[in-house]
């Protein structure tokens, strides 16, 4: 089986999920833009129209997230767009994050995972401060707890997830792959 992990090679999870895929012959694709300080090895930078088409899908996630996008800097704008890509080339999402709520993520990565909640595709969060996987239920609008089930990856993931990645978060990522495979 040819695995692909689509990130968006920041400082983090992102690399994390691309070192450890790598042990397994997980290629990874980093998706990028023009000036964008990436780290990881296989860079897609992504065009102007590619980036327009992923704020589409910011703007539909800001329906349901309901955050301040005035006067975002065209800069974050495009690292918000490039989470669609992580989220329209994958069959499913795995994230290390923290929970805003029941139903959302916080931060950055709540941006993919509200694209991909949006798009339907099976969503797994690592809440590394609980240190416990969940998975979105689409049946009752919320993550609930895997009771310390670790999720299989898909052959076409995506691995993201917050940069302030800590041990728990690392291990959770660890235990994920070796899981798999």
């Amino acid at each position: 089986m040819n695995y692909i992990c689509h990130s968006g090679g920041a400082l983090g999870a992102d690399i994390e999920w691309e070192i450890q895929g790598k042990k397994y012959g997980v290629y990874t694709i980093a998706y990028s833009f023009y000036n964008h300080n990436q780290k990881g090895k296989n860079p897609k930078i992504l065009a102007v129209s590619e980036l327009e088409e992923g704020y589409q899908h910011v703007l539909e996630a800001n329906k349901t997230l309901k955050r301040n996008l005035q006067g975002t800097f065209q800069y974050v704008r495009n690292l918000l767009s490039r989470s669609w890509f992580q989220v329209k080339n994958s069959d499913s999402i795995f994230a290390i994050a923290m929970l805003a709520n029941q139903s959302q993520v916080k931060r950055g990565t709540g941006w993919a995972v509200q694209m991909a909640i949006d798009n339907k595709k099976p969503v797994f969060v690592n809440d590394q401060i609980k240190e416990d996987w969940l998975r979105f239920d689409y049946e009752h609008n919320m993550f609930v707890p895997m009771g310390g089930v670790i999720p299989k990856l898909t052959e076409n993931f995506a691995g993201i997830g917050t940069r302030d990645i800590n041990d728990s978060g690392k291990n959770a990522i660890k235990q994920v792959y070796e899981n798999t495979f």
